[in-house]
């Protein structure tokens, strides 16, 4: 036997949608108005009312409230149907004892599979005897999913305006060292002093490795969202590698005359092994934020020990304090979140985009660990942090190739092929590596490469590869000549020399048949070691 249905609604269009939705499977009982409807009750209990909101004389609201006092009616199921989407209108709705409050236009499947569902259950809670109970728990599930939903919309509303803000200051940041980086060239462009030059260059140096430290950021925020960072395993000296972040973080402190000062405990063992530039990196960041929120002649430290030892691995313990602004604790909270910072008034006065500490907080819980903040305002900050480190024997630990002598690099015996395709990189290749005396042959792509490699593959003592080029690409040339049937093919060291330099780029590099990566922009110092290597110490 059909149930039956009475459906209200004043619009004679939605009616007909309505009600042709409907026919067929269930009895429907129209009426454009609720007085028509209280009427038809006169006559009949319905399985079901499906009721409009908007009405005249007498909306759905009302109707429903005259339904559940009267108790010969307050039992009879209620759906509402309603072009009005604003969430207050609906937990109104829904608070009145409506089972559902579905959204014009009708959409027939919905409407079915939604009817049907209140239909089941309904006939649950007649089998159960506990309709009231059951009603409670479906209103209060429905308003809770009113209440997620509304907290989500704030939530998105709150993340809206933190991206809006980063986007404003990562515009301020990016700008700022490229400004200064045309500004320099362009004035010394027009001198010919060469001490001016000389500080002009220096100083876009400075602001290059500024801009590029940014770029660094946002990509390493960008593969946080996506879950994609992951962290490398190397060999290190703990004490080394702090060395070289004091060098980087000392040149801000000596500006501002800030007394840097390294404390490390005697327990700390002298090799450790995990990713050593996402350790220094969450030093570099708390390190450089300290210099920067600390006054003129002020004081930064860093203390670092060994907490547990537990054999075969530690947990670390590294502190950088400061006697600068403080942090309030209510603004504590919004410290490792990205894109936001303690608040506006930083950003605009010490500048920054609010990704460092994001970064931070992620890499130390890769590294199993947590990190915090001790701080007032006005009375300096600690940040800290701890994490779960292995230890080394150092065996297999490597402190560079610079040439052991300490004099400047000399590769007038060799011979390399360089396979570039955008001439400027390849007029920088030629002028960092003038002085060291070395012939470089030029392939303005893979194929070319291919060529020159077939037509004299004894000449050449070293290959440095572009993956991104025309005509063929890095990786299928270093293929090609890999396949060769010449011993040569198979010795010749191949190192990549691309900007594509997250792991899965180097990983395919490697996977090719490459021997070795160097990331854009160039690092004179990473060029120098890496030839080194590999024409002096390995090919001696």
């Amino acid at each position: 036997m059909k149930k039956k249905f009475i459906l209200v609604d004043d619009n004679p269009t939605n009616l007909t949608a309505c009600e042709l939705a409907l026919k067929g499977k269930y009895d429907i009982f129209p009426v454009n108005s609720a007085t028509d409807m209280f009427v038809l009750l006169e006559k009949m209990i319905p399985d079901l009312i499906l009721l409009d909101v908007e009405m005249p004389i007498m909306t759905g609201y009302e109707a429903a409230k005259i339904l559940k006092k009267n108790s010969k009616y307050k039992d009879i199921p209620l759906i509402f149907l309603t072009a009005k989407d604003d969430l207050e209108s609906e937990l109104e709705g829904l608070n009145l004892g409506a089972f559902d409050y579905i959204k014009k236009p009708i959409i027939k499947t919905l409407i079915l599979r939604r009817i049907e569902t209140v239909l089941s259950l309904i006939d649950v809670q007649k089998k159960l005897t506990i309709s009231n109970e059951s009603i409670s728990n479906l209103l209060e599930m429905k308003t809770n999913e009113v209440a997620l939903r509304r907290a989500a919309e704030e939530n998105a509303i709150k993340a809206s305006m933190a991206k809006g803000e980063f986007l404003s200051r990562m515009s301020h940041e990016i700008r700022t060292p490229l400004n200064a980086i045309i500004g320099m060239i362009e004035i010394a462009s027009r001198t010919d002093d060469k001490d001016k030059i000389r500080i002009c260059l220096k100083k876009a140096d400075s602001a290059s490795k500024q801009l590029l430290s940014l770029v660094n950021d946002i990509l390493d925020i960008s593969k946080i969202e996506e879950g994609k960072l992951e962290l490398a395993k190397n060999e290190f000296s703990f004490r080394k590698m702090i060395n070289n972040v004091i060098n980087v973080v000392k040149i801000k402190a000596d500006e501002k005359n800030i007394d840097l000062a390294v404390n490390l405990s005697d327990n700390i063992s002298p090799y450790f092994s995990t990713d050593e530039l996402r350790l220094s990196q969450v030093i570099t960041n708390l390190l450089a934020n300290a210099v920067k929120f600390t006054p003129e002649k002020g004081r930064v430290e860093i203390n670092a020990a060994e907490i547990c030892d537990n054999g075969d691995s530690a947990v670390l313990r590294v502190e950088i304090a400061d006697n600068g602004i403080g942090i309030e604790k209510k603004q504590q909270e919004n410290l490792f979140q990205p894109f936001e910072q303690a608040n506006n008034n930083i950003s605009q006065k010490f500048g920054g985009t609010g990704l460092g500490l994001a970064i931070s907080k992620q890499i130390v819980e890769m590294m199993d660990g947590k990190i915090w903040v001790e701080s007032d305002y006005n009375q300096g900050a600690k940040f800290i942090f701890t994490i779960n480190i292995e230890k080394s024997d150092g065996n297999s630990f490597n402190d560079g190739f610079n040439d052991p002598n300490g004099e400047q690099y000399d590769f007038s015996q060799n011979t390399i092929l360089v396979a570039e395709d955008v001439e400027i990189n390849r007029e920088i290749i030629q002028a960092i590596l003038e002085e060291t005396k070395i012939i470089i042959d030029f392939a303005e792509n893979g194929q070319e490469a291919v060529d020159k490699f077939t037509a004299n593959p004894d000449r050449y003592d070293l290959i440095l590869m572009d993956v991104q080029m025309p005509v063929m690409d890095g990786h299928i040339a270093t293929k090609k000549i890999r396949e060769m049937e010449i011993p040569r093919a198979y010795d010749i060291a191949i190192i990549a020399m691309t900007a594509n330099v997250f792991k899965e780029d180097i990983e395919a590099c490697l996977n090719s048949g490459m021997n070795g990566h160097i990331g854009k922009p160039i690092s004179i110092e990473v060029l120098m070691e890496i030839l080194y290597k590999w024409l002096v110490l390995i090919g001696r």
